[in-house]
């Protein structure tokens, strides 16, 4: 279960000497406060998602939302709004998120380097992701390898999605009898043309 929502943290208070409570006459005992809202997923916050706040008067207790406020203490709370800004600590999901697109690319990045490297240096136990005729995707895997050419076992089963086809790389679904001898050059030929289109080792 995701659990989500949002929550509120105290920014900034300040007390208004110059401002009246409209609820008991008392001059200077409103303070207003300003509170940042902020998304969040398992308690991380993610982003801020806008500020808010209320006045007080500390002598009767009587709580004014903006709506509620006078003109003047109004003005005030814009003002302390106005130069209040959410705090750093409320991004942090957004940094984690950051923080891993960055390592995927990185790592899509070493990946795409193995690939070329297991392309030119094929070795026994490779797996070959392909696209089949009938535009089903499935799996090979190399058996054998000589100076120029390799030996592949076809995969007995193919799906039609292209994100599952790493479920079908079971050493029970490869046989001796759907197995191909393959030239090197073919087989970097069909990495061009996109047949095969990923490399596992």
């Amino acid at each position: 279960m995701i659990i989500y929502g949002w929550r509120s943290a105290h920014l900034k208070t300040k007390q208004l000497d110059t401002c009246t409570c409209p609820s008991c006459g008392t001059k200077g005992s409103v303070i207003t406060s300003v509170f940042s809202r902020h998304a969040h997923i398992f308690w991380i916050p993610l982003f801020p998602i806008g500020k808010t706040g209320a006045a007080q008067c500390q002598h009767c207790g009587f709580v004014m939302e903006k709506k509620e406020m006078p003109e003047d203490i109004k003005q005030e709370y814009g003002y302390l709004k106005s130069e209040t800004r959410p705090p750093f600590w409320q991004f942090a999901g957004l940094l984690i998120i950051a923080g891993f697109v960055a390592w995927g690319v990185v790592m899509s990045g070493k990946h795409d380097e193995d690939v070329q490297t297991w392309l030119e240096q094929p070795s026994k136990g490779d797996v070959y992701r392909y696209k089949t005729e009938g535009n089903y995707y499935s799996t090979m895997k190399v058996i054998e390898v000589t100076q120029d050419s390799l030996k592949v076992a076809l995969n007995e089963y193919e799906t039609d999605k292209k994100s599952g086809v790493y479920k079908l790389d079971k050493s029970q679904n490869y046989s001796e009898e759907f197995s191909y001898m393959l030239g090197k050059d073919q087989v970097r030929e069909m990495y061009s043309s996109g047949t095969i289109y990923d490399i596992d080792r």
